[in-house]
């Protein structure tokens, strides 16, 4: 009756060994994509100056090479311009992307970043068109001068004491 004892115990001792495996299992299936989300904001601006698209993207993960954002496709008018594929992200956080582009006013913009994991974001922006002036920075505008310049004004001003002398 002693040997059943024993052999009854390790029965239970390998049920809840193989019950606790199995609810493990579970867990971590439940729980990794849970842990797996989505970039949670971004936002796209364009340079003129420059032609280039800057994409800024916001995705706190705390290991860069096992949770990042993994692509980033930009379309104009639905045609694909850039499709990158990444390896890691460059920081825990926020952090920017540039791309060249040269729209047209009025050409739709999208931006879509994907998670490695689970999930994307995307935003769209319109070309609305010139915005900024073409000159450098610090390089004053022309202006428009008098065609004859200060020559009318001096000789107003010469008549002017000449009929007031007499």
């Amino acid at each position: 009756m002693h040997g059943r004892r024993s052999t009854h115990h390790r029965n239970v001792s390998l049920n809840h060994i193989l019950a606790f495996l199995v609810i493990a299992a579970l867990t971590g299936i439940v729980v990794i994509p849970a842990a797996a989300h989505a970039p949670s904001d971004m936002s796209i601006s364009y340079n003129e100056r420059s032609g280039e698209l800057n994409v800024t993207i916001v995705h706190q993960v705390p290991d860069l090479g096992v949770h990042y954002v993994r692509e980033v496709l930009v379309t104009i008018n639905g045609d694909v311009v850039h499709d990158r594929q990444y390896t890691s992200q460059p920081a825990p956080g926020a952090f920017t992307y540039t791309y060249p582009l040269l729209p047209r006013p009025g050409e739709l913009f999208e931006v879509t970043a994907s998670c490695n994991i689970a999930g994307s974001i995307s935003r769209q922006m319109y070309m609305p068109g010139p915005t900024a002036t073409t000159g450098q920075l610090g390089t004053p505008l022309p202006s428009q001068k008098a065609a004859l310049g200060i020559i009318p004004v001096l000789g107003a001003l010469l008549i002017f004491l000449g009929i007031w002398r007499k």
